[in-house]
């Protein structure tokens, strides 16, 4: 046995290395399992700090859109809309929180958005233009005109501009009407005066003074109607600008409409008309507001319904007082006349700028001559910079009313009106 090792001792020796040898791989594992939960814990902070970062740029995205003053969309590479403007609820008639997640197809009911999505998509600037209804139960079904720019947003989506382009394009088409109609006034007086300059020229050649007088007398007639034209295109862009101050004062509408059918009765009587004012109750009839612009409008409303009444006819001003008008007091004037009347298709267009009964519907003034088509006009803006409210009804053949509501308390509006 000198020399020998015991199978005892072999086996022990044996079992001591296995175990160090287990022992030293299961600290590696140790070790290892340490590294690998250190790296996942990173893995995990760096995601944590990657989704708080994502999160604060949705939330500054969200800021931005809610600041913003255009409808802007994102959409996803699915078109489904992953965020939208609060100005989109204007255009696309929906809540901003209705919008997020839905479809971009029935956001907005036209296939020519989505063509113009999926060429952002694709990595293009698209432009276009497209037209949307809001098809919501009691909202009015007019057609908005929309501009559209697409662009990719730089990850996986795009995003959407949207401009309404509706009130532009309404504003261009006053402009074009306006221009076409102020020519058109030019130059029926303008051609008139050079025939009558011709004319007043043979009668001077043929020695007829008369004559030559009689011209004259209807050259200043013209010139008096430009001057009329001039004056009240003044007072009516001044008017919509807000930039004729209106003066606050008490005014009794019943002593205003008594200087008003004094002015215009005698060319009424002339015809075997009259012009009457009543009024419903004892009052009071005053209201605060500026008492040369309301004693215009109402002279305006007054001289169209001499102008178009038969000749016999009466026009008629009825006073009452209205119990509200938004909570307040008001005075109420019916403007009554017994003439022509007006289609009812006609009457949206009524206080247009030059908009006149022989144009729309080739009826001749029969009292007092044709006027300039500003008159009404006029009217509507100074009721409205009173806070007030103008309405009209026709019926052929019967009449027309103006029907308009002042309140007492003076409420003047000094925003911009159309």
């Amino acid at each position: 046995m000198n020399g020998e090792l015991s199978p005892t001792l072999l086996l022990a020796l044996l079992f001591a290395a296995l175990a160090a040898a287990l022992g030293l791989r299961l600290r590696r594992r140790r070790v290892e399992g340490d590294e690998g939960a250190v790296r996942a814990h990173r893995e995990g902070e760096r995601a944590d700090r990657e989704a708080a970062r994502a999160e604060r740029r949705a939330q500054r995205l969200d800021a931005l859109l809610q600041a913003t003053d255009d409808a802007v969309l994102r959409v996803l590479p699915d078109l489904t809309i992953r965020a939208a403007s609060a100005a989109s609820v204007e255009i696309l008639a929906r809540e901003a929180d209705d919008l997020r997640g839905r479809p971009l197809i029935e956001a907005t009911v036209d296939h020519r958005l989505e063509l113009l999505a999926r060429e952002a998509l694709g990595g293009a600037i698209a432009r276009g233009e497209i037209e949307l209804r809001d098809l919501r139960p009691g909202h009015s079904d007019e057609t908005r005109h929309v501009q559209v720019i697409a662009a990719p947003d730089g990850d996986d989506g795009a995003w959407i501009l949207l401009r309404d382009l509706t009130e532009i394009r309404r504003l261009r088409q006053i402009r074009s009407e306006f221009v076409d109609n102020l020519s058109h006034e030019l130059r029926t007086p303008l051609s008139t005066i050079r025939l009558l300059a011709e004319s007043v020229a043979v009668a001077g050649d043929r020695g007829d003074a008369s004559g030559a007088r009689d011209r004259a007398n209807q050259i200043e007639v013209e010139v008096l109607h430009l001057v009329q034209m001039a004056d009240e295109m003044l007072d009516l862009a001044t008017l919509e600008a807000g930039e004729i101050p209106l003066r606050s004062a008490p005014v009794d509408l019943l002593e205003v409409a008594n200087e008003v059918a004094a002015r215009f009765a005698p060319v009424a009587t002339r015809h075997g008309g009259a012009i009457r004012v009543e009024s419903t109750g004892s009052g009071p009839w005053t209201v605060l507001g500026d008492r040369d612009r309301l004693r215009q409008a109402l002279a305006n409303l007054v001289h169209n319904g001499v102008k178009y009444s038969r000749p016999e006819g009466t026009v008629t001003m009825r006073l009452s007082v209205a119990p509200e008008l938004g909570g307040a007091d008001a005075v109420k004037i019916k403007i009554e006349d017994q003439g022509i009347g007006i289609e009812r298709r006609h009457l949206p267009r009524i206080f247009e700028r030059f908009y006149t009964v022989e144009r729309v519907v080739g009826e001749q003034a029969s009292v007092g001559g044709a006027g300039t088509g500003l008159g009404l006009a006029i009217a509507r803006h100074a009721i409205l910079r009173h806070g007030g409210s103008i309405e009209v009804d026709s019926s052929i053949g019967v009449g027309t009313t103006f029907t308009i509501v002042i309140p007492r308390n003076g409420t003047i509006d000094r925003a911009e009106l159309r």
